[in-house]
């Protein structure tokens, strides 16, 4: 009787994860400080799901996670480049720590990654692996294919941190989309982005 009843629970457990398995992707996909991410990433022309991709891979919504480099803070902003940004954007006063702020941290990030992908021709796999990998490697990976157009092949990449990197931030932002496939930001060009890294890494 009492196996019958466990396989009874079981069986419903089952049924329920599966009506509601969006729900529980959720978990793993969490769509944390939505109000800033979503005013920055419309400001600065990103799919929301797309820097919360970034946000996962890089830090797991921590806003005091620092890495052993010393990049801080939700997108992983290292203290030279808030500088730059906070140059860029004509603000005064950046100290590192600010970098812990989660306002300023997805502003700069998204900002920062704004003007990646359009320096980078508005290829995914290049923002990704200049943000990752450093401006001055992505140059020296770029190709041009015969019609002239600039890409990045996979093999090139000399870190296996870029491209375990790419593929993690492409991947979780593949289920970002199915997930949240309601919220209706399409403004990434994805001529390589689902192909162009092996599961393998």
């Amino acid at each position: 009787m009492l196996k019958k009843i466990i396989k009874v629970i079981s069986l419903l457990l089952i049924i329920i994860i599966i009506m509601n398995y969006k729900n529980v992707l959720k978990k793993f996909f969490p769509t944390d400080y939505q109000e800033i991410v979503t005013t920055y990433a419309e400001k600065y022309n990103l799919d929301p799901y797309l820097v919360y991709s970034i946000i996962k891979v890089e830090s797991g919504f921590d806003a005091s996670a620092k890495s052993y480099k010393g990049a801080i803070g939700l997108m992983q902003i290292m203290p030279q480049t808030g500088e730059y940004i906070s140059n860029l954007l004509g603000e005064q006063g950046f100290t590192e720590g600010k970098l812990y702020d989660p306002e300023i941290n997805i502003r700069y990030g998204t900002y920062y990654f704004s003007k990646l992908y359009k320096n980078y021709y508005e290829d995914l796999d290049m923002a990704l692996a200049a943000y990752n990998g450093g401006e001055g490697n992505v140059r020296r990976w770029i190709r041009e294919d015969s019609e002239g157009k600039k890409y990045i092949d996979m093999n090139d990449l000399m870190f296996e941190e870029t491209r375990k990197y790419l593929y993690k931030v492409k991947k979780n932002y593949l289920f970002y989309r199915y997930i949240y496939e309601n919220y209706g930001f399409n403004v990434i060009n994805w001529r390589y982005s689902y192909v162009s890294v092996s599961n393998k890494v």
